[in-house]
């Protein structure tokens, strides 16, 4: 078994009080011959097979060999710092046997020098052992486990329910909105000769007109367990029928069919056909007066003119074109015969056509559009979206379920006398072609 330095200075009928009396050469000298016996103390370690040593052993060798290094390096830059000085102070001519000692000390301790160097960012020298098991990163289960974990849970892309807001809401507070409008309006002014008599048949009568309201509602059962065991469940499942009934009120509200007084009134049901042979104003081929070299801007300006001419030039203004996204990419990228872009005007913040907005929206059919002046619609909002909770629904108290039910009460209401304000064009591409002179 190795000695430690003080067992090794016992051996030689010295203490530590006597060592530190001797010079550095000497001490230089015990402290070499003490760390040569180390080095084989941890040969015979590695050397052996029949376990005699443990890990624990070869650890505390290794420790001790570092310290005993540790005072031989002390001691070497000990005697340089004395050598270095002297050198800086000078020396006599005479004193040859000195420069000679210096010479033969560096060589001497070139070795050991060299080491130093080597080892200049280390706190020890390297050794290396037999051991007779390893652990590696195998040995732990499931250890990707241990990872870090991304607290954000990944969402699916949902569509945005741009067409919803494009019209402002009104609150109601009933199930039924009521509102009155002319429904005859007679006009009949005439000149007259000095004070002759006259005639006139002007008059005007009004019509009551009745809205239902519509409701929107979505059901989901969730384990109890399963919410009180993930903090995440039940703000992800209200966030779910939130989007749900969004989503479903959007999509009604574009091209719902409005069949029964229940159901939510459309765009798609209150807009005309766009007639390009319409008779107050005619852009066809066959009747009016095309355009030289029409496109989707020259189809939607020609939408918006007859819906102006529709309400008098007065009434209403088309302000909003609703289009499928690619059909617009498709649209700002248009070229002439030499290659060049024809659409130089669309801002990068709010697009426009022929001066209306543009909004896009997956659920528009492409090839397909819709022009309109948005001021003539309206939400009526008799109860925004609420989720409620229930745990009495059906067997739910024998199976722990809690019903989650949201609810929202709308309607989208347009007056009879201003739905000429609101237009479609089932088949963009023919009707471009319609509009085109030969």
């Amino acid at each position: 078994m190795y000695k430690t330095f003080e067992q090794f200075l016992t051996s030689k009928s010295l203490n530590k009080e006597t060592f530190e009396a001797k010079e550095n050469n000497e001490q230089l000298a015990l402290i070499k011959e003490h760390s040569a016996e180390q080095e084989k103390a941890l040969a015979t370690m590695q050397e052996d097979s029949a376990n005699k040593y443990t890990k624990e052993d070869v650890d505390a060798l290794i420790t001790e060999l570092k310290e005993t290094t540790a005072k031989e390096n002390a001691l070497i830059m000990a005697d340089f710092r004395e050598i270095a000085i002297a050198v800086k102070n000078g020396q006599s001519k005479e004193d040859k046997e000195a420069s000679k000692g210096l010479r033969s000390y560096i060589e001497e301790n070139s070795a050991v020098l060299a080491e130093m160097k080597a080892n200049k960012n280390q706190a020890h020298k390297g050794f290396s052992f037999v051991t007779k098991a390893t652990e590696v990163a195998t040995d732990i289960g499931d250890r990707d486990y241990l990872g870090t974990i991304d607290p954000v849970i990944g969402l699916k892309p949902v569509r945005q329910t741009s067409i919803m807001d494009l019209f402002a809401r009104r609150p109601v507070n009933g199930e039924y909105f009521h509102y009155w409008e002319e429904d005859v309006v007679t006009r009949d002014a005439k000149f007259v000769v000095a004070c002759a008599t006259s005639t006139h048949n002007t008059k005007k009568t009004w019509a009551k007109r009745t809205v239902e309201l519509a409701k929107i509602r979505d059901i989901i059962d969730i384990c109890i367990d399963m919410l009180s065991d993930y903090s995440f469940v039940e703000s992800s499942m209200r966030k779910l029928i939130d989007e749900s009934i969004k989503l479903k009120a959007d999509y009604e509200l574009l091209l719902g069919t409005g069949v029964a007084s229940t159901d939510m009134l459309s765009i798609e049901t209150v807009s005309s056909e766009f007639n390009p042979a319409n008779a107050l104003a005619d852009f066809s081929v066959a009747t009016g007066t095309p355009f030289a070299d029409a496109n989707l801007e020259q189809l939607v300006d020609a939408m918006g003119a007859q819906i102006s001419i529709f309400g008098e030039n007065n009434a209403w203004m088309a302000n909003t074109l609703v289009m499928n996204y690619k059909d617009f990419v498709n649209y700002r990228n248009l070229k002439d015969d030499n290659g060049n872009k024809l659409i130089h005007t669309l801002s990068d913040t709010v697009a426009t056509i022929a001066g209306m907005r543009v909004v896009t929206s997956p659920i528009v059919v492409a090839n397909t559009c819709y022009v309109f002046d948005s001021s003539k619609g309206e939400i009526l909002d008799r109860q925004a979206i609420t989720v409620a909770t229930s745990y009495e629904n059906k067997d739910n108290i024998e199976h722990e379920l809690v019903t989650l039910v949201g609810v929202e009460r709308l309607q989208f209401n347009v007056r009879l006398i201003d739905r000429d304000a609101f237009m479609k064009c089932s088949d963009v591409a023919v009707a471009i072609a319609a509009i085109t002179a030969p």
